[in-house]
């Protein structure tokens, strides 16, 4: 007879405070310890109906994967404010100070190589990868630096919206077959 999971000790669920992310651009890093939540990849199918008489049938379309949102404290050294511009400069910014200027604008080369490839993983008890996510061709959406408030004591966190062409996962094999659940 196989084990049942609530009897089996070495059954355990995947959780959601065991993981870290990597956001490490071209020239510097956000460190780890930093980061506060990131929200894992995700994708919508759209559907194509197809009406034939008095029915409707549907049918899978494109696949788009939605943004994944970072938020992060923002430490004095390193300063994360200024490494995320320092990867918006490296990804074409340049402030409109002359007309020569403002004609730059961003690249998708370069913006992808200026952010990386962020990368999620999540680790087990012992501090082994059991999951990780890479977003492939990423670029940020949106950059918030945080709020400044006299009246609290908060740390400062900052926020950006990641978008990527597609995610992929690499997952560690089960270390055993006494871990799968049976009916």
């Amino acid at each position: 007879m196989t084990e049942r999971f609530w009897s089996n000790p070495a059954m355990e669920p995947k959780r959601s405070f065991r993981w870290y992310f990597t956001l490490a651009g071209a020239t510097d890093s956000l460190e780890t310890y930093a980061i506060k939540t990131v929200k894992k990849p995700s994708f919508t199918v759209s559907e194509v109906p197809h009406q034939y008489v008095a029915h409707t049938f549907y049918y899978p379309g494109r696949i788009t994967w939605n943004t994944v949102d970072v938020t992060f404290i923002d430490p004095v050294v390193p300063d994360h404010s200024a490494i995320i511009s320092n990867m918006l400069v490296e990804a074409g910014y340049t402030p409109p100070r002359d007309e020569i200027q403002s004609r730059t604008s961003f690249s998708k080369e370069k913006f992808v190589a200026a952010v990386g490839s962020p990368m999620i993983t999540q680790i087990d008890a012992d501090g082994k990868e059991i999951e990780k996510w890479t977003l492939n061709n990423a670029f940020f959406t949106s950059v918030d630096y945080g709020q400044l408030d006299y009246g609290t004591e908060e740390l400062v966190i900052n926020s950006v919206t990641i978008r990527y062409d597609y995610a992929t996962l690499e997952v560690r094999p089960p270390a055993s077959p006494s871990s799968k659940l049976t009916p």
